[in-house]
């Protein structure tokens, strides 16, 4: 018994590999997206009372975490939170500081809000 190699297998194969990878890539990708905003509100000077209200714009999944990092010196995880984006999701008793939100959902979907500069708490002047 013979085996024939075909100079076609190769082009075969790099097109089906090609597909492949169109197709995991576009499943994968439609099944990580949601879109979120957020809203960030004023601390007391002398009690933490800061507060970042995030409101789900568009999504499929049903329940979120809420990862909330404090970036003084060092990254610090402040808070996390777990609840599905029905309504607005307030992450209270913050102090004046940067901060950043990432939320986690599904298998491996997530999202960063607050970007390269952050959430800024500020201060309320009285």
């Amino acid at each position: 018994m013979k085996l024939r190699c075909s100079p076609y297998n190769p082009v075969y194969f790099v097109v089906f590999l090609g597909i492949l990878v169109v197709c995991l890539t576009s499943f994968a990708h439609a099944q990580c997206q949601a879109d979120f905003t957020y809203q960030s509100y004023s601390s007391e000077k002398k009690s933490p009372s800061g507060k970042i209200e995030i409101t789900l714009k568009t999504s499929d999944s049903p329940m979120y975490t809420f990862k909330v990092y404090q970036v003084e010196g060092a990254i610090t995880l402040v808070q996390t939170k777990q609840a599905s984006l029905r309504d607005k999701v307030t992450i209270e008793h913050l102090k004046p500081s940067t901060y950043f939100v990432r939320i986690e959902w599904g298998e491996s979907c997530y999202k960063t809000i607050g970007g390269l500069d952050g959430i800024i708490i500020t201060a309320k002047d009285q």
